[in-house]
């Protein structure tokens, strides 16, 4: 059975309630039988807690993971169960990389993120996007049409109209605004 994950983080930015607004959305926006959960017990802290989603044993089948601050607005199945072992968004500022807000794989075909992840990791890397770039540096990405930059949108009028996902990267967070 298809997981969909999320992380909560110590820290002010995000709350149970940020976990609740995206169980409905995934709700609204997925066919298929998944088991929604929320990683809350990671030992490590801010963005370097999204590490754990690669912890060995944590899940089966596969994974969909969204980040708190994105809004779904369209349906999610095709990105859960796109056909690559690992797959995640283009980075919008540096194309050459990933962009860690949505992500799909198979569980265990990325455990060597979390293996290899040790106390010098977070002075070598600015962010935890970085560090699995490093650790799957050919994922495959996603359409570009389906998880578009609330930012970039905003500024260059780009909406498709086969949208799935708005990706609040920084800020204003979506809870602030509105999704066009």
């Amino acid at each position: 059975m298809l997981t969909v994950a999320c992380v909560l983080s110590d820290g002010p930015t995000y709350k149970r309630e940020h976990v609740e607004r995206l169980r409905g959305q995934v709700a609204d926006h997925l066919s298929q039988s998944y088991e929604f959960v929320c990683v809350d017990d990671s030992p490590l802290s801010g963005w370097w807690a999204k590490i754990s989603l690669f912890e060995p044993g944590r899940f089966t089948g596969r994974v969909l993971y969204l980040d708190l601050d994105v809004t779904v607005v369209g349906a999610l199945d095709d990105i859960a169960d796109f056909p690559a072992p690992f797959a995640a968004i283009k980075d919008y500022q540096y194309p050459m990389t990933i962009n860690s807000s949505v992500m799909s794989w198979t569980a265990g075909v990325a455990d060597h993120v979390y293996a290899e992840f040790d106390s010098s990791v977070p002075d070598r890397y600015p962010g935890d996007q970085n560090w699995i770039n490093n650790r799957i540096p050919r994922a495959v990405r996603f359409p570009r049409q389906w998880c578009v930059s609330y930012k970039q949108s905003t500024l260059s009028d780009y909406w498709p109209e086969d949208m799935r996902v708005c990706v609040y990267h920084g800020f204003p967070k979506p809870w602030k605004v509105k999704c066009a």
